[in-house]
């Protein structure tokens, strides 16, 4: 919905402010909507589908998503604990129709055990409070509800070795979360694959690629979108341009092509399982 609403009104030629301000809103308003912070009324997507002169099958495509969304993320009453940048990472991902990642250090958020998560907050180079613990773990679970939800996004990971063997949380705990990755690697929507040590160097730093729906027909960018997230110490990079995105992609792809088949990640998971030394 974020990005369908911004490229709308990328493809109509009007302005952020110049589109709040003809509906009755101010620019902050519908910055948080294209920044998917929050959620759009259906009568407010109406009136914006109007100024973009979006009408007929394509306007009611998109208004069919708006009256199916909350007004409000849900990930809002963690707003205590999730700063700005990460807000539109959580919002985007909630509307992603495929998720791509890569994972040099950890086990991707969206497959984390609630012990594997505190561990790893606990660890965090920036301390953190007990109770802010508590809330970032609580809301990287409820994160994980995409998965099995009503349409949930394709999921596709690969994991460095080093990253599998990593004990966060000590022996047990890691059993525990590779475990939960052997689980979760039989559900329909989710490849998980191994980056094995034999491949070489990999790839120094892990990144998300987030692939939405497409635009309604008949726009002629209805391609896809793709958005490259990567994390750092105090904020996060949003990529969003063709070449960036496409260096990413290509990257992904040759990292799969490295990493061992779904059946061989299965054997090798099992295999730390039984010694993770």
């Amino acid at each position: 919905m974020a990005l369908t609403l911004r490229k709308l009104r990328e493809t109509a030629g009007i302005a952020a402010a110049e589109a709040a301000r003809r509906v009755d809103h101010d620019a902050s308003w519908l910055s948080r909507i294209e920044t998917a912070e929050v959620r759009p009324h259906p009568n407010d997507v109406r009136a914006l589908l109007t100024l973009y002169g979006v009408e007929g099958d394509q306007a009611e495509a998109v208004l069919a998503v708006a009256r199916q969304a909350k007004q409000r993320g849900w990930w809002q009453r963690y707003s205590d604990v999730l700063p700005d940048w990460f807000t539109a990472y959580v919002g985007m991902e909630s509307e992603a129709s495929v998720i791509r990642t890569y994972e040099c250090q950890m086990v991707p958020g969206l497959l984390q055990t609630e012990e594997y998560a505190r561990a790893a907050f606990d660890g965090a180079p920036v301390p953190m409070r007990g109770d802010e613990v508590d809330r970032q773990v609580a809301l990287r679970m409820e994160r994980q509800a995409i998965l099995t939800g009503d349409d949930p996004p394709m999921l596709r990971v690969v994991i460095d070795e080093g990253a599998a063997r990593r004990m966060v949380g000590g022996p047990e705990v890691l059993r525990r979360q590779l475990t939960r990755l052997l689980e979760e690697s039989t559900r329909s929507n989710v490849q998980i694959q191994l980056l094995p040590y034999s491949a070489g160097v990999g790839f120094d730093g892990s990144f998300v690629i987030l692939d939405f729906p497409p635009l309604p027909a008949p726009y002629p960018d209805a391609a896809e979108e793709r958005m490259v997230y990567v994390d750092t110490l105090t904020g996060a990079l949003y990529l969003e341009r063709p070449a960036e995105v496409a260096a990413y992609a290509a990257a992904h792809e040759q990292l799969q092509a490295l990493a061992l088949a779904p059946k061989p990640t299965r054997d090798t998971l099992r295999a730390i399982v039984a010694d993770p030394t």
